[in-house]
């Protein structure tokens, strides 16, 4: 089984510059919806230790998803493709794996009874997953 980060670079990062775009993911504490609206689509997060939910505006119910995807991830950036037929069989591919990667997960979760260590457990294994580094 691939792993999501060598997806990605495979995909996304081998696109030329002018295909793709960069997109910077701020801190939260969690994505809470995405909306579609007079506006367009909008994500929807909190910053971390606030109650106030903030958008993101995004062009695309896929770009919404993908962008939700590297949030759960704790991703700090993200590279998003600019064709949205393109975006969309690279999208489900990753949530593919972010729904296995989550399954096998969630079974060494279970174990671990402090709630901040199930966190650091899951944060760690997405960076690995990703391919960064983990500090400590």
């Amino acid at each position: 089984m691939k792993l999501l980060g060598e997806v990605y670079k495979e995909k996304v990062l081998t696109l030329p510059q002018n295909k793709r775009k960069r997109f910077e993911i701020p801190l939260n504490s969690g994505v809470t919806k995405i909306e579609n609206d007079i506006f367009g689509w909008r994500l929807f997060y909190r910053k971390l230790g606030r109650k106030k939910e903030l958008p993101i505006e995004c062009r695309s119910e896929d770009e919404a998803r993908y962008i939700k995807l590297f949030m759960e991830l704790f991703a700090t950036e993200v590279y998003i493709p600019k064709d949205d037929e393109y975006l969309r069989t690279v999208l489900e591919e990753l949530e593919e794996l972010k729904l296995k990667t989550d399954n096998v997960l969630n079974n060494y979760l279970q174990s671990l009874l402090r709630k901040s260590h199930r966190e650091k457990l899951k944060f760690m294994v997405y960076k690995e997953v990703l391919g960064e580094p983990v500090s400590e």
